[in-house]
């Protein structure tokens, strides 16, 4: 029974006792029942959330909704966090706490004990990778705490699961990088080379699967080596000259990649399948003297980012880097499905037993298609800088001749 029910049945066990109060005395006047009727108090809602004041806010609630990230240091994850925040206590009058783990799957499961121990009323948990959480969603559900999983599913429990539309926009961009570099190059064969989550089949499902397929909607000539590298479906993903795993570490990103280029210097399409994955790909092509673009038109290889940072953005618009496509991560959207999904599991709207899998969607940015503008204006209403990015001035016109 989730605290939604057990308050029903509360609320339920008052009322028969006020009838049978109210029975047992004399009836007021009738002017005297309408004055009473328009001075009560606001009447609770299904989960005991507070109805809404005149102004339009939500009225403060004992609601405390407990978030653990995968981490906060990445720009997406810390500015989700602070929208959720916000919109959590404007929208439902609910208090948001966050405990980072710092994609550290024990400091992960700890986290979501410290929430236990709290008492929460709901817990957003976005695992660290799908193996290794099952046992701690169970002892929430055991406290009779609502709980969802968010951007990766938790391998073996059901749970309601909050994920985010990008396989489509990545084997877009996919498409739209091959033949970019075709048009430019028609007489170099593209080759890719994918610096990855190798351990999170998330990523292999909605980023570097996709992103292959993408540009095997264009080349037909890519590589078949099976790398023992399959989606949850059990497809064997295969067209990657290098795939080399960072984790979402930039340093390591940067060490794998600069490997690479010795091994394989001829890759001409290459993404980073999270922002720290595509920027220490940025930075091994430009340490090694490559990475660069003379207006607009990459020399050496074209690369692809995740998330849409300020620090990708800035790279984007820069007509010398060759770093021109990236999946645009909306923290703002996202904070906000977030918290209307486990709303929704707090006041017993959705069953905490019953797995349901929505989905948000994401966008990417194409220095091609894209002005600078338009990419400035999506970060300063998806992010929440200190100071508003700037790109239109630094960069200009982005168009290519």
């Amino acid at each position: 029974m989730k605290k939604s029910t057990k308050l029903v049945a509360v609320v339920i066990a008052i009322m028969l006792v006020a009838v049978a109060l109210i029975a047992c005395t004399a009836a007021p006047e009738a002017s005297g029942s309408a004055a009473a009727s328009e001075s009560a108090a606001p009447a609770a809602s299904e989960g005991g959330q507070a109805s809404a004041s005149a102004e339009g806010g939500a009225a403060k609630t004992d609601v405390v909704i407990g978030k653990v990230p995968i981490t906060l240091k990445h720009d997406v994850h810390g500015n989700d966090a602070k929208w959720a925040k916000i919109y959590a206590d404007e929208k439902y009058g609910a208090t948001y706490e966050v405990i980072d783990p710092d994609n550290d799957l024990n400091k992960e499961i700890a986290a979501v004990e410290t929430f236990i121990s709290k008492g929460v009323d709901g817990i957003i948990l976005h695992p660290v990778t799908e193996d290794g959480v099952d046992e701690i969603i169970n002892e929430v559900r055991d406290a009779d705490i609502n709980i969802m999983t968010y951007n990766v599913k938790a391998k073996g429990e059901k749970v309601p699961f909050l994920g985010i539309d990008e396989a489509e926009v990545a084997s877009q961009m996919g498409a739209d990088m091959a033949k970019q570099w075709i048009e430019l190059y028609p007489d170099k064969p593209v080759q890719v080379g994918l610096v990855s989550w190798t351990d999170i089949a998330f990523c292999f499902d909605n980023r570097s699967g996709p992103f292959l397929e993408g540009v095997k909607t264009v080349v037909d000539y890519l590589p078949t080596e099976d790398r023992g590298f399959k989606n949850s479906a059990g497809e064997t993903l295969t067209g990657a000259t290098y795939w080399e795993h960072a984790g979402g570490d930039l340093e390591k990103a940067t060490k794998v990649t600069s490997d690479a280029i010795t091994k394989y210097p001829d890759v001409n399409v290459v993404y980073g399948d999270n922002v720290s994955n595509g920027l220490g790909a940025l930075a091994a092509y430009e340490a090694a003297g490559r990475g660069k673009a003379v207006d607009g038109v990459p020399q050496t290889e074209i690369i692809a980012s995740t998330d849409a940072s300020d620090g990708e953005l800035n790279k984007i618009a820069d007509p010398t880097s060759s770093l021109k496509y990236c999946l645009g991560m909306q923290p703002q959207t996202f904070a906000y499905a977030q918290v209307d999904m486990i709303m929704k599991l707090i006041n017993g709207e959705m069953d905490n037993d019953v797995y349901v899998e929505e989905m948000v969607p994401d966008t990417y940015f194409n220095y091609y298609k894209d002005s600078v503008q338009s990419m400035q204006d999506w970060y300063n209403t998806q992010y929440m800088p200190e100071n508003k990015l700037d790109l239109v001035g630094t960069f200009g016109d982005n168009k290519v001749a």
